[in-house]
């Protein structure tokens, strides 16, 4: 018989457009959307050790700067010629000099020490000593006439010849070493003292011919070429960064002043095929149950949080110098422990490989310092095998959990599971210590607990905030003093029997064809809530004997009702905040079949005249395995309980003729339940049957001996055992 395909619950559209979304989310941490000019200045410190991405071979300007700086400052400075004013300006003061010395020794009225008054108080003799001074009084004119020559012949020479700014004490060093005697004389030390006095610059910069010397020599260098290996360090970690440092970082790539088209067509193809193969494997696998929009919603964001908080720390923690292995601790495994909290097993096994290979892909592709060395290629794949073994192995653990104490052993997984893949790229080191296995242990241990610590936090916020149901609320949810369960028991007794039975079948039946048992239990147990609303109108609920309301109703009205405990149930379950996943179990375990019973009742004798459609539930037929299970458990429950026959092969016969029927109705189309599981289904409904309705033994009624013994027993527990031989003694 032809089935119709169950529509998916990821439509393509859906899936893409989140493969999409993801994609653009996580590719601004691989693709270097800005450049960063201005990041690196001069005079930073290096934040870490940086290296040449790619050969390089550049005429350095900071180098050939440099070199042009240093030729220029060989060239001395250009003088103009010595200029005469100011040599003839100096004679003439010399010669005011001695002719005022002249007048006062000419003054008979002074004696020596007020002549000597007189000559320090004259312009230019205040630098000469007491004893030039007074050797200027002293001579006798004829001498101090040679003196005078002789000091105006040498002030002149010196002056004739240049003196430039700095120069004149070397000058006249120089001038009285040539003409001096040895030693020198009291009249050379005092023309010393002379020229001192007089002998000034007359030479001045020719700013111009220097400037122009310079230019020359700047012009002369030749570029320096600076050369780097791709790998090679370029600057240690807190090193000061200067002007050649960062021309070097530029030219090797670290520092980036533009786009390159290159990385961002990797990183952009990278980030679409990370989003586009999830997007595929929910298009294919359909790994979320209806409606899947807020796990979706849970998933992505889980995935672009986890990948964000590596991106900006893993940077900060490597490259591992120190071999402290603080990028093994950061728990990537958390983003496969939430899928597989919310999906099924081999989604969250895709997330772990995904996630956890974009995750070492960030961090050695960081756009944020393109040339720093945060891993190598073998430093990437063990990342990465660390991340993908720790979400592996955390989500096995933690799939399906119905208690908190899974999460505990979920940390001992991932850290286990982390520890033996960064031991065996332990074993293969070369540089491998002692002290390392200690840091790789610790590391290991705080991966661990920090996937179940968040992945606990995030299960229990995010499935509130977003509204998706946990296995743990199922737990609540499955416990006998739940409210409504409370209510099942006091209100419809039999209801809630019956429900609990149809729970016992339909767990054990889903357990064999692979369906999520605790979520057919807990459906089951709700399935026939709407019961509540007017218990009495239902069989099991009906005392033997008494009399049926049904009676006195036309089978349409007490169509009607019946019908009517699938809206009441959806009302009440959506009253009391039942999560959608078991609401669905209320519509759906009745599909759109026939209120059969009632009928044929009016289609007796009528046949023709009655509407199907005033006894047919409002469906939907059942969309999932699990609902599709719990229909067949209630009515093949329901079928048997109501048979007087208790033979196995008459038990047999009734779950096939019902699963039979629920095929030919067409109510199983929707959902993708298969042949072969509705085999093991049939199986395990028939070894649950057996085992509650089995035949009893007849037991016969007991006989007058029977009672006597059974008072005689009475009697002698009430009066205590006999006394022993020991006691009478």
């Amino acid at each position: 018989m032809y089935r119709r395909r169950p529509a998916p619950v990821v439509s393509r559209g859906l899936a893409l457009v989140f493969g999409l979304v993801l994609a653009a989310a996580v590719a601004p941490l691989v693709v270097p959307l800005l450049p960063l000019k201005g990041r690196l200045q001069e005079g930073d410190l290096a934040p870490r050790t940086l290296e040449a991405r790619h050969d390089a071979q550049y005429p350095s300007e900071a180098l050939t700067e440099t070199a042009r700086q240093q030729a220029a400052a060989t060239i001395q400075e250009i003088y103009l010629p010595p200029d005469p004013a100011i040599r003839h300006q100096q004679l003439e003061k010399l010669a005011r000099l001695m002719e005022q010395v002249r007048s006062i020794r000419l003054q008979a009225n002074l004696n020596s020490q007020q002549q000597l008054v007189e000559v320090a108080n004259l312009p230019g003799a205040a630098q000469l000593s007491a004893a030039g001074r007074s050797n200027l009084v002293t001579l006798d004119r004829s001498a101090l006439d040679g003196f005078s020559q002789r000091a105006a012949l040498a002030l002149g020479d010196l002056l004739e010849k240049g003196i430039q700014p700095g120069e004149p004490a070397r000058r006249i060093d120089e001038y009285m070493a040539a003409t001096s005697a040895t030693p020198p004389t009291l009249q050379d030390n005092t023309l010393a003292e002379i020229l001192e006095a007089f002998v000034v610059p007359n030479m001045q910069v020719d700013a111009a011919a220097t400037e122009k010397a310079r230019e020359d020599a700047r012009a002369n260098v030749s570029p320096v070429i600076q050369t780097y290996s791709h790998g090679q360090v370029i600057v240690a970690e807190g090193q000061v960064l200067d002007a050649e440092k960062i021309e070097a970082l530029r030219a090797t790539g670290v520092i980036r002043d533009s786009l390159d088209l290159y990385e961002v067509a990797a990183g952009g193809l990278f980030a679409l095929a990370f989003g586009l193969l999830f997007a595929a494997y929910l298009v294919q696998f359909q790994p979320f149950p209806a409606p899947p929009g807020r796990r979706l919603i849970l998933t992505g964001v889980t995935i672009v949080a986890a990948l964000i908080a590596v991106r900006f720390i893993l940077p900060e923690v490597t490259p591992d110098r120190s071999q402290h292995y603080l990028a093994f601790a950061l728990p990537v495994a958390t983003v496969a422990m939430i899928v597989a909290s919310f999906s099924d097993l081999q989604f969250a096994a895709v997330a772990a490989v995904l996630v956890g290979g974009f995750a070492a892909f960030a961090g050695i592709t960081s756009p944020d310092l393109a040339g720093a060395s945060f891993v190598g290629p073998i430093e990437a794949f063990e990342l990465a095998t660390a991340y993908v073994v720790g979400g592996l192995v955390g989500a096995i653990s933690v799939y399906r959990a119905e208690r908190l104490t899974r999460y505990a052993v979920s940390a001992l997984a991932v850290a286990g599971g982390t520890w033996v893949v960064m031991v065996v790229f332990w074993l293969l080191s070369e540089t491998r210590s002692n002290e390392a296995l200690g840091w790789l242990t610790l590391a290991a241990g705080l991966n661990g607990a920090g996937a179940a610590v968040v992945t606990t936090g995030v299960f229990v916020v995010l499935s509130m905030a977003l509204g998706v149901t946990t296995r743990l609320q199922l737990m609540e949810l499955a416990q006998s003093d739940h409210p409504l369960l409370v209510r099942l028991q006091e209100e419809a007794p039999g209801t809630y029997h019956h429900s609990m039975m149809v729970g016992t079948l339909a767990e054990r039946a889903a357990t064999r064809v692979g369906a999520d048992a605790l979520v057919v239990r807990v459906g089951a147990y709700y399935h026939d809530l709407g019961k509540l609303a007017q218990p009495g109108y239902y069989i099991e609920n009906m005392l033997d004997g008494a009399p049926s309301p049904h009676d006195s109703l036309t089978p349409a009205e007490s169509a009607r009702l019946i019908r009517d405990h699938v809206a009441n149930g959806v009302d009440i379950a959506r009253r009391h905040r039942l999560p959608p996943l078991i609401r669905d179990f209320i519509p759906e375990h009745h599909g759109t079949r026939l209120v059969t019973y009632f009928y044929r009742r009016a289609a007796q004798g009528n046949r023709g005249s009655v509407d199907p459609a005033e006894f047919r539930y409002g469906g939907p037929r059942p969309q999932t395995k699990e609902t599709a299970i719990v229909m067949l458990a209630d009515s093949c429950e329901a079928v048997v309980r109501a048979s007087d026959a208790r033979a196995q092969a008459h038990i047999d016969e009734l779950v096939d003729g019902v699963i039979a029927e629920r095929l030919a109705e067409g109510q199983l189309d929707e959902c993708d339940i298969t042949m072969r599981d509705l085999q093991q289904v049939a199986a395990s409904f028939k070894a649950s049957l057996r085992a509650v309705y089995h035949p009893r033994i007849d037991y016969p009624t007991p006989n007058a001996e029977e009672f006597a013994i059974s008072a005689r027993l009475a009697e002698d527990d009430a009066v205590g055992p006999a006394p022993t031989s020991a006691e009478t003694a």
